[in-house]
């Protein structure tokens, strides 16, 4: 379950990312992003999740007691199977590696669309309210997937590092992990601090 839940996280962030590239970079296909083709994509982002969640229960890769409270991914026995060492390398590229070049390709082709649309309509001069949008989308973009990224990596890091048959100390394990899974609660945070629109959502949910 917490492999599960968390690999949702990154899929929804991965496709949030790949809706704002196809709004911010190509307005004319914003058609396509509907009600339905969102229902898709949260079906896909849970199928996936799932699938590889199970897939150790079936016999690719396998679970082990981290002895803290949960169990993970036995990331040591890469070394004794060549079918657990394709799961893990499998999972780090599907699941992480591959997010993460979405998600940097996406904000950072919107920061360029942006500004180069303001550089062709305010012939160099943008106003106030021009940069203010400039800035709020550069500041959105960096901070969601320098996040993700620091969230993500070090337990990425250490999962291949096991893998490859190197010790790691249970406490670097454990505040890793913690880490890696605390993008789920900071995730909102972020959106409620940097977007006034979510903000104004919320308010009109509670009634505030």
């Amino acid at each position: 379950l917490t492999l599960l839940f968390g690999l949702a996280s990154i899929n929804t962030l991965t496709v949030i990312s790949v809706t704002r590239y196809i709004k911010g970079c190509h307005p004319e296909r914003g058609n396509c992003i509907s009600n339905s083709s969102m229902t898709v994509a949260l079906v896909l982002i849970w199928i996936a999740a799932f699938f590889w969640s199970v897939a150790p229960l079936l016999g690719w890769g396998s679970y082990t007691d981290r002895m803290y409270g949960t169990c993970e991914i036995d990331w040591a026995k890469a070394n004794f199977s060549t079918i657990y060492k394709s799961y893990i390398v499998s999972i780090f590229i599907c699941c992480f590696f591959l997010p993460v070049i979405v998600m940097i390709f996406s904000y950072v082709s919107i920061i360029n669309t942006v500004k180069l649309s303001h550089m062709l309509t305010g012939l160099g001069d943008p106003t106030d309210r021009q940069r203010r949008m400039e800035r709020d989308v550069t500041r959105v973009s960096i901070v969601i997937c320098t996040a993700f990224i620091i969230a993500w990596s070090p337990y990425a890091v250490i999962s291949i590092w096991s893998a490859c048959g190197h010790p790691v100390p249970s406490l670097t394990s454990i505040l890793a992990s913690l880490f890696a899974k605390s993008a789920s609660f900071y995730n909102p945070i972020i959106y409620f601090g940097m977007s006034s629109k979510f903000r104004r959502d919320i308010f009109i949910l509670f009634h505030c």
